[in-house]
């Protein structure tokens, strides 16, 4: 088997795992452990905001020691998380297993486009990610079912068994990295920069030169609204069919059904439509589909609720189209972007871009929920929409990123 295949095998038993436990740990926690809801939801968000302080040390460490050493770490810090889940029962219990299994996330993502990045170049990147993609939202489908199907089991050790055979998981996936070539760990001896020519090898950056990229910088700071978006999308659907329009909750589970259904079947379809065309065309064409998709939600109060049905069905598909053309293309984009030497670093500060407004993102729907059904949509619709002006001018400052594929960040 090659590099890069058991490469991507590793990657989507890990996606899948990651994917599963997302939907499953409140059920699990609620069912399985006995803990009360509240305190269940509170304590996971506690641990994981916790686990948001590592990444910057995490990005270190890669430059440090390399994706590969890294991506092996997380997968044990991962396997003792989750073996250690079935014996929390109290909250600071739970705290500290989420923050561990959080660490390993970290650990994970941070070096995981890097890797990729070192064992592909241009489309091959993007297409790469996408699988993961698939697998990671393949994983939250079987999830899904499973909180469908578990209530009605009253043994905590079905609940345990989900849990170990999670952990298992990582441990298969960190075998399979550990068959990987040592020499991927190590920095090569010329890397491109961002012109796409090809220099002599330089010290590891320091965070000055990633947090005095501007353009880099840039790229995270627009890139927060599309992970907001990703965040919303369906996080407060369940509440906006029960509570405002009083409508039956098919409804919103039929709409997320549909949306992971799609997401897993257009992805890969989505990546190769755009391997003619620029990363900015992906990225702007997601931004604008959010934008609609939020804007035709406003009126939800308003309407009948057979048209409101049909609104949040239609826009569930659109969701997760322009989920499919954000995710991989903004990962790799990313991954180009670096500063040279300091891959490590950078990936680490854009994966805040990711756990950041995934973290707030409760609380923030909350409050505008409270307000107002159409204010809340109303600001998302405009969030993505802001992203567009931001990629246009980013585009002329990361023209290897996002106006075409790009090169391989190391040999």
């Amino acid at each position: 088997m090659s590099t890069r295949r058991i490469f991507l095998a590793a990657t989507l038993i890990d996606a899948l795992g990651s994917g599963l436990w997302v939907p499953f740990a409140l059920l699990f926690l609620v069912h399985g452990q006995g803990m009360d809801l509240v305190d269940a939801g509170t304590s996971l968000t506690i641990g994981a905001l916790l686990a948001l302080v590592t990444g910057p040390a995490t990005g270190v460490a890669m430059d440090r020691f390399g994706p590969r050493a890294l991506l092996i770490a997380g997968n044990l810090v991962r396997l003792a998380a989750f073996a250690a889940y079935p014996l929390a029962h109290t909250s600071w219990q739970v705290i500290a297993v989420s923050a561990v299994a959080g660490f390993g996330d970290r650990l994970f993502w941070t070096c995981n486009a890097p890797m990729v990045a070192r064992l592909t170049a241009g489309a091959d990147t993007d297409r790469v990610l996408a699988t993961q993609t698939v697998g990671r939202f393949a994983g939250a489908g079987l999830g899904a079912a499973a909180t469908a199907v578990l209530p009605t089991i009253t043994s905590p050790w079905a609940f345990h068994l989900l849990a170990y055979v999670n952990a298992a998981s990582f441990a298969a996936a960190a075998l399979l990295i550990r068959l990987l070539p040592r020499a991927l760990s190590r920095e090569s001896a010329a890397t491109p920069s961002r012109k796409g020519h090809f220099h002599v090898k330089v010290p590891a950056g320091g965070w000055r030169a990633v947090l005095g990229d501007r353009a880099f910088t840039g790229f995270c700071v627009t890139h927060m609204a599309f992970t907001l978006a990703s965040a919303s999308k369906f996080s407060v659907l369940p509440l906006v069919v029960r509570d405002l329009l009083h409508g039956p909750q098919w409804i919103a589970g039929t709409a997320i059904t549909l949306g992971t259904v799609v997401v897993v079947t257009a992805q890969r379809p989505i990546v190769a439509l755009l391997a003619g065309r620029s990363r900015t065309a992906g990225l702007v064409g997601s931004a604008v589909l959010f934008s609609l998709c939020f804007a035709l939600l406003i009126p939800l109060e308003a309407v009948p609720l057979s048209v409101a049905t049909a609104l949040i069905l239609l826009t569930s598909l659109g969701f997760s189209i322009a989920e499919a053309l954000f995710g991989p293309t903004a990962t790799a984009a990313a991954a180009a972007a670096a500063p040279p030497g300091a891959e490590g670093r950078a990936s680490s500060i854009f994966q805040l871009s990711w756990g950041l407004p995934i973290a707030l993102a409760p609380g923030l729907l909350a409050a505008l929920l409270s307000a107002s059904n159409a204010l809340t949509w109303s600001i998302l619709a405009l969030t993505c929409a802001s992203a567009v002006p931001a990629l246009l001018a980013l585009r002329r400052k990361l023209p290897h990123a996002l106006r075409e594929p790009s090169p391989p960040v190391a040999a």
